[in-house]
């Protein structure tokens, strides 16, 4: 999804796969997430709408739809809170490499004071979304993050080999 500020892409596995994109489709459809019901779930086309509706705010503004929509984990890796769902988020340069963009604490020190929203750093263009999960606990599962972060290296690394020159 391209937009003012933003362009919200899927991010690369090594095998192909987009986890973001798979995510999206099986919400789109209630059928992510079967182990916790017991077949399609209507709910989750508006769910799947909370999402598609905060990406297209973040991309054209580089701000949340609202204050706790987004939140910080760890290392640069973000992500879109509705529920007890979250979709992991970073940005990169689209070259291969990313600087973490952790949150703002000092107000003097804000990218961008006047804002509602001065604790969000600014990102790069390109911003990947990497995987769904369910908080389960009130501090994020480290296997959860640590997913997030291997996303982003494999997706980082397709990166890198498609910038390479064939030449």
């Amino acid at each position: 999804m391209k937009g003012a500020f933003h362009d919200v892409e899927c991010a690369v596995r090594e095998d192909g796969s987009c986890p973001a994109g798979e995510f999206l489709d099986a919400l789109k459809a209630g059928r992510w997430d079967l182990k916790r019901s017991r077949g399609p779930v209507d709910e989750q086309l508006g769910e799947y709408e909370w999402f598609v509706q905060a990406i297209r705010v973040w991309a054209q503004t580089g701000e949340p739809q609202y204050r706790d929509a987004v939140k910080a984990l760890e290392d640069g890796i973000w992500e879109f809170r509705h529920g007890d769902i979250r979709l992991t988020f970073y940005d990169t340069d689209g070259k291969g490499d990313y600087t973490a963009k952790l949150p703002i604490r000092d107000h003097a020190h804000a990218e961008a004071p006047d804002s509602l929203f001065w604790q969000i750093p600014y990102f790069d263009r390109r911003i990947r979304l990497g995987h769904a999960f369910r908080k389960v606990s009130q501090k994020t599962l480290p296997s959860d993050l640590e997913a997030a972060k291997h996303i982003r290296e494999e997706d980082l690394a397709h990166d890198r080999q498609n910038c390479q020159d064939p030449g």
